[in-house]
């Protein structure tokens, strides 16, 4: 524990006790989820979008909270290393610039980068958002699709590289991710894993698990 821990004690995201920024008993709270797919591409999340998870990504996306990012980071790194999906380089779901100012972080490159860094692997800042869009938040699947259709671009001088695995903090219904996919097709590349701290209870179609996958830790 560091000095600053001593006067600005962290507490959970999940509970809000002292202590650590995310403590053992929220984890042990979380609703694990084996791995799905969403436009047919694997979809790895920590578990559901519920309880303690939720409120852990709520508090680091809308307090804001950015610190927790590292913890959360560290859970999703824990269930990628149990997927045999080969992921080379991460890229992160943009927000658009007026929106970034607003909240004063990409939630979703923060969580990228800390996971960069926990499972060893480069990040890109790839894709760029080439038209503000509503909030998702209240839309249905069909209104969520139309939403983000075309919002998304690939912008890095170079191609999409193999193994590209995009990051978010929620899937939802899966159109972000979807889209993002959509822009890397366009610009010659694939997405190999789509990584997000949860999904929701609401998200069709994730029943599928992986080839020699039947559940997450």
């Amino acid at each position: 524990m560091g000095f600053l821990d001593l006067i600005f004690p962290p507490r959970c995201g999940g509970c809000g006790a002292y202590g650590a920024t995310w403590c053992a008993g929220c984890a042990a709270q979380v609703l694990w989820l084996p791995p799905g797919t969403v436009a047919g591409i694997p979809l790895i999340t920590v578990g559901r979008l519920d309880g303690p998870l939720q409120r852990a990504i709520h508090r680091y996306k809308y307090r804001p909270r950015p610190e927790l990012a590292t913890a959360l980071a560290e859970c999703l790194a824990g269930v990628v290393r149990t997927v045999d999906v080969r992921i080379a380089v991460l890229t992160f779901v943009p927000l658009h610039a007026s929106r970034e100012r607003e909240r004063g972080f990409n939630q979703a490159e923060r969580l990228a980068r800390r996971l960069g860094q926990t499972l060893g692997l480069p990040v890109i800042a790839g894709l760029s958002r080439v038209r503000a869009t509503p909030a998702q938040v209240g839309l249905g699947e069909a209104g969520r699709r139309v939403n983000v259709v075309g919002a998304f671009c690939w912008s890095a001088a170079q191609p999409p590289p193999e193994g590209l695995a995009l990051v978010d903090d929620v899937c939802t219904t899966g159109a972000t991710l979807a889209a993002g996919a959509d822009a890397v097709a366009r610009a010659g590349g694939s997405i190999t894993a789509f990584l997000a701290l949860a999904r929701a209870q609401t998200l069709p179609a994730l029943a599928v698990t992986l080839p020699g996958q039947s559940t997450c830790p």
